[in-house]
C-alpha cells in the first residue's frame, strides 16, 4: 500500500514538474520571440534610416552631423516604437544621441550593456539585442535595447545604439503565449492526472483484492461465516481463556438432514442458496460473542463461550432447533430441511479444540441415528462408534472399487405344494474381511450417497446370474428408498434386463413402506414406470412402516411381505396371528400374492399356512445360498 502512495506521490510531482518546465519554457519563448521582434524592428528601421540619409553612417567616424542628420533622427524618434537611438565608435566612444523620453541613464560603454562577449559580437559584425524593464514614468515598461553595427564600405566602422519600446507587443504576444501556458498546463495536468487517476485505481482495486484475500483466508466464500481456519484460532483462544479462568466453553456442530435430496431434486444452486438461509438463521440466533464458521458441505460449528453450562448450551439448542425447522424458501419453493445438533462442553469432554470437534461430530452421529431433527450431548463410546462408522464407509469404497461384494440367494417357498416360488437377492460383505452386517452397512452406503450405485450393480449381477441359471426361477432384488430419489430407477432396472436377457416376469422388486415418507408423487410415477416394465413389485415389511393402506388402494402391487417380527410372535402371540390373518385377508380381498418372512420353526409355518400366507422364506427351508448352491437347490427340490 505505500508503494502505491509513493508511486501516486511520484506522479503528481511529475505532473507539476512537467507543468512548471512547460510554462518555463513558453515564458523563455514568450522571452525571445520579443526580442527576435524587436531585433527585427530595430535593423529594418537602421535599413530605412541608412537608405534616406547616408551620412548618418558617417557620423561615427567623427564626422560632425549636419543640421539635416539631427533633424532627420530626431523625427525617427519621435514617432513609431522607437524612442531613442545612439551612435558609437569603435572605441566605444558616445558620438550622438536622441531621445524621445528622457530619464534613462546613459552607460558609458557598449560592454556595460552588452558584455564583453556582446560587444565582440557586434563588432563582428552580428547584432545583440538585451530585452529592459524600467519603471521610469513617461517611458516604456518594457523595451528591447539593440546594437546593430554600421558599415562604411563593407566594413563595421560603428554602433547604432537602438532602443525599441515593446510594450505593445508585448500585451499582443503575452496573450498569445498566456493562452498557450494555459494549455500547455491543462495539457500537462491531464496528461499527469490520467496516470494519477489510474494508479489511485490500481491501488483502490488492489487494497479492495487485498482486504478481500484477508476475509476469505478466515470466511467461508459462498457463506460469509468464519471458515476451519478462523474456527481453529478463535477456539483455541477461547479454550485457552476457559483454562485459564476456570470456565467452560460450549461447541455446537450442526447439519442440515437429508441436505443430498435437496441439490438431488432441486439442484446445487438451490443447495447454495439453502446454505447461504441456514448459516443467517444461525447467525441471527447466536449472541455477539459467539460465533458460527462452516467447516465444509452443509457442516457448521457454533462456538459459544462466557456463559454458565450446561444450561447455556441447553438454552442455545432449543432456539436453533426452533429458528431451524421451519420451511425455507428457495426460488418461490418452500424446502422443509430441518437440523440436527451435537453439542460438547470444555473442558469436560476436551481441552483440545480438534478435540472438540471430533466429540461434537460424534454427538452429531448420534443425533442423526436417533432420527435426526434433535440435539444429542457427547459421552465416552460416541467417538468410537463414528470411528466404526467412517472405517464402514472406507471400506464401502474400496469393495465397490473392487467389486468385492457377494450376492447371496435365499430361496422363497411356496406354502402348498413345497415348490420354489423365487429366490430374495441378499447383498452380503466382501468374503475374508472384517465382519460386517447388511444392517449396519447398507444405512452408511445409503448416507453416503453409494447406495444408487451399490444397487444398481445388484441388480445387474443378480439378472445377469439369473438368466445364466438352467431353470427359469424368479428372483427378488430389494431397492433403496436412496434408490428412487434421482427418479431413473426405471431406467437402470431396463438397463439390467436388456444386458442380461432376463424375461421381466421373472423379475420382482421390493420396496419397504419407508419409501413414502416423502415425495410421495414422484415414487407412484416411478413405480408406474416400473410396472410397464413388466416386472411384478412387493411391498416389503408390510404393517411396520407409514400409512400402508392407503399406497395399497393407489398402486396396484403385486404382493406384500409380512414382516418376520409378526411371524415370530404368531406361534405363541394371539395378536401378532391376528395381524398376520388380517394382512393374508387383505392380501386376498386385493388380489395380492402374501408372503412371510422369517419363518424358523415347523410350527410357525404350519401357522402361516392355516392363516392363509401363500409363500414364505426363512431358516426352517434354508440359508441363503450362492447363485451354484441355488441352482442345486432348485434341482433337489423338483426331485422331491
Amino acid at each position: 500500500m505505500t508503494a502505491d502512495w509513493v508511486k501516486i506521490a511520484v506522479l503528481v510531482v511529475s505532473v507539476f514538474l512537467f507543468a512548471s518546465v512547460g510554462i518555463e519554457i513558453d515564458r523563455v519563448a514568450f522571452h525571445n520571440v520579443l526580442r527576435l521582434d524587436a531585433e527585427s524592428t530595430a535593423v529594418a528601421w537602421q535599413e530605412n534610416l541608412m537608405n534616406n540619409s547616408p551620412e548618418i553612417a558617417a557620423i561615427v567616424t567623427g564626422t560632425v552631423p549636419s543640421e539635416k542628420a539631427k533633424q532627420l533622427l530626431g523625427q525617427a524618434v519621435n514617432g513609431g516604437s522607437i524612442f531613442r537611438v545612439r551612435l558609437w565608435n569603435l572605441q566605444q566612444q558616445q558620438l550622438f544621441y536622441t531621445e524621445r523620453y528622457p530619464g534613462l541613464a546613459h552607460p558609458q560603454t557598449i560592454v556595460d550593456q552588452c558584455g564583453v562577449q556582446g560587444a565582440q559580437k557586434v563588432f563582428a559584425g552580428q547584432t545583440c539585442t538585451h530585452m529592459k524593464n524600467a519603471a521610469i514614468p513617461g517611458n516604456p515598461e518594457h523595451f528591447a535595447c539593440a546594437f546593430l553595427p554600421v558599415y562604411i564600405q563593407g566594413k563595421v566602422a560603428g554602433v547604432m545604439e537602438v532602443y525599441v519600446d515593446e510594450d505593445r507587443h508585448r500585451e499582443a504576444f503575452g496573450q498569445a503565449f498566456l493562452i498557450c501556458e494555459v494549455i500547455a498546463g491543462i495539457t500537462a495536468l491531464l496528461a499527469g492526472c490520467i496516470p494519477v487517476y489510474l494508479v489511485y485505481r490500481k491501488m483502490l482495486a488492489h487494497r479492495s483484492a487485498q482486504e478481500r484475500a484477508e476475509f476469505l483466508a478466515g470466511h467461508d466464500f459462498l457463506t460469509g461465516v468464519a471458515n476451519r481456519t478462523l474456527a481453529r484460532e478463535r477456539g483455541q483462544a477461547a479454550l485457552a481463556l476457559a483454562l485459564r479462568n476456570q470456565s467452560t466453553v460450549a461447541v455446537l456442530m450442526l447439519d442440515l438432514d437429508h441436505f443430498k435430496h435437496v441439490n438431488d431434486d432441486y439442484g446445487h444452486a438451490a443447495g447454495d442458496e439453502l446454505l447461504k438461509k441456514f448459516s443467517q438463521r444461525i447467525h441471527a440466533t447466536i449472541r455477539e460473542e459467539d460465533m458460527v464458521s462452516r467447516l465444509g458441505g452443509d457442516e457448521f460449528v457454533v462456538l459459544q463461550v462466557g456463559v454458565a453450562q450446561p444450561t447455556g448450551v441447553q438454552a442455545l439448542v432449543d432456539r436453533l432447533l426452533a429458528v431451524l425447522k421451519k420451511p425455507y424458501e428457495i426460488k418461490g419453493i418452500q424446502i422443509a430441511c430441518e437440523s440436527s445438533i451435537g453439542v460438547t462442553v470444555a473442558p469436560g469432554d476436551a481441552t483440545e479444540w480438534e478435540r472438540l470437534l471430533s466429540c461434537a461430530d460424534a454427538a452429531l452421529y448420534r443425533a442423526k441415528a436417533a432420527g435426526r431433527r434433535t440435539a444429542c450431548y457427547f459421552q465416552k463410546g460416541m467417538e468410537e462408534t463414528l470411528r466404526e462408522r467412517r472405517r464402514i464407509e472406507l471400506d464401502l469404497r474400496k469393495a465397490m472399487e473392487m467389486q468385492a461384494f457377494r450376492l447371496v440367494y435365499q430361496p422363497i417357498i411356496c406354502t402348498k405344494g413345497g415348490k420354489i416360488a423365487a429366490f430374495e437377492v441378499l447383498l452380503r460383505w466382501p468374503e475374508g474381511w472384517a465382519s460386517c452386517a447388511p444392517k449396519e452397512f447398507i444405512p452408511v452406503a445409503e448416507e453416503c450417497g453409494l447406495m444408487p450405485e451399490l444397487g444398481a450393480w445388484v441388480l445387474r449381477t443378480a439378472c445377469a446370474t439369473a438368466a445364466a441359471w438352467k431353470k427359469p426361477v424368479r428372483i427378488a432384488v430389494n431397492l433403496s428408498p436412496v434408490q428412487f430419489r434421482q427418479g431413473e430407477i426405471a431406467v437402470i432396472v431396463h438397463e439390467a434386463l436388456k444386458h442380461s436377457g432376463l424375461a421381466p416376469q421373472r423379475l420382482e422388486l421390493e420396496i419397504t413402506e419407508s419409501l413414502w415418507i416423502e415425495n410421495t408423487d414422484a415414487v407412484l410415477e416411478q413405480l408406474a414406470q416400473l410396472k410397464k416394465l413388466g416386472v411384478t413389485i412387493s411391498l416389503d415389511d408390510f404393517g411396520t412402516g407409514y400409512s400402508s393402506l392407503k399406497y395399497l388402494w393407489k398402486f396396484p402391487f403385486d404382493q406384500v411381505k409380512i414382516d418376520s417380527s409378526f411371524v415370530e410372535r404368531s406361534e405363541h402371540d394371539a395378536k401378532a396371528a391376528a395381524i398376520v390373518e388380517t394382512i393374508a385377508t387383505l392380501g386376498k380381498t386385493l388380489h395380492l400374492s402374501v408372503s412371510a418372512e422369517g419363518v424358523e420353526t415347523a410350527a410357525q409355518a404350519h401357522r402361516i399356512r392355516e392363516l392363509g400366507c401363500d409363500s414364505a422364506q426363512g431358516y426352517l427351508y434354508s440359508q441363503p445360498l450362492t447363485s451354484d448352491e441355488a441352482e442345486l437347490f432348485v434341482q433337489r427340490t423338483d426331485a422331491a
